[in-house]
């Protein structure tokens, strides 16, 4: 794969909207920074974090310049097997877990706690994607969260681990290159592997019903069933399962 431009900032709104704003100029970019102050989540969610201490980087493509992936769905995978791939790096990886749909948790010997999300974002004119954004943070050496996230977030400095965040970025990067040379097929098969979803029993966080997991569809939606029938949950949906 061709270099890849890399922009990094001390500070800014998002990676996701600056990547956009390069976007202008370029086919595709990476960019980073320091500290972003309204990171974005799934659903509106903010993706809170502190300066100098974790991991903020986009990869973003020119749809209409450069030859990208047909699936979109698989950019938000991309971003969680990469993340995988870095952790692995630095801790046992039998402790990573994938958790559907845009998540890494990390065990601490206790339990499961977020370790990094992911946001893909895609920007469409009528049916043609002219561009795609794919945002990912890793908490690296935060030590405290907020009042929200003290129970339900970790780090690699929490866990033990002491990284140089540059180091951990670069790591990141190079497994995001890895993953976008992969065939399509081969990546969604390995996030199926990774989440091990099929089989399990799944909760419905607005509904509180359960089903169990049949199949996950080509867009990452999942086929689940119970004693009422079978449904589709799409990948907004949200659940919780063990993992």
């Amino acid at each position: 794969m061709t270099d890849i431009p890399h922009f990094h900032f001390e500070r800014v709104d998002s990676t996701n909207d600056v990547a956009k704003e390069l976007l202008t100029n370029n086919d595709s970019v990476f960019v980073s920074a320091d500290y972003q102050y309204r990171g974005r989540g799934r659903k509106g969610r903010v993706w809170e974090g502190e300066s100098h201490k974790n991991v903020y980087l986009t990869y973003g493509v020119n749809e209409l310049k450069k030859k990208s992936i047909e699936n979109k769905i698989l950019y938000q995978i991309i971003g969680c097997l990469a993340v995988e791939d870095t952790l692995s790096k630095y801790i046992d990886s039998t402790k990573i877990r994938v958790k559907y749909p845009n998540d890494v948790y990390v065990s601490d010997g206790m339990e499961y706690k977020k370790i990094s999300g992911v946001l893909s974002e895609h920007n469409y004119s009528g049916s043609v994607c002219e561009e795609s954004l794919l945002g990912v943070g890793i908490n690296v050496n935060q030590m405290e969260f907020g009042s929200v996230l003290e129970q339900k977030a970790t780090s690699l400095r929490i866990l033990g681990t002491r990284c140089d965040t540059e180091q951990v970025l670069e790591s990141l990067k190079s497994s995001i290159i890895h993953f976008l040379e992969m065939n399509e097929v081969a990546i969604f098969e390995l996030w199926k592997e990774k989440i091990n979803l099929v089989g399990k029993t799944i909760e419905v966080l607005d509904t509180h019903s359960q089903y169990k997991v049949d199949s996950i569809r080509p867009d990452g939606s999942l086929s689940v069933s119970n004693q009422n029938g079978s449904i589709t949950i799409n990948n907004g949906d949200s659940i919780i399962y063990d993992l």
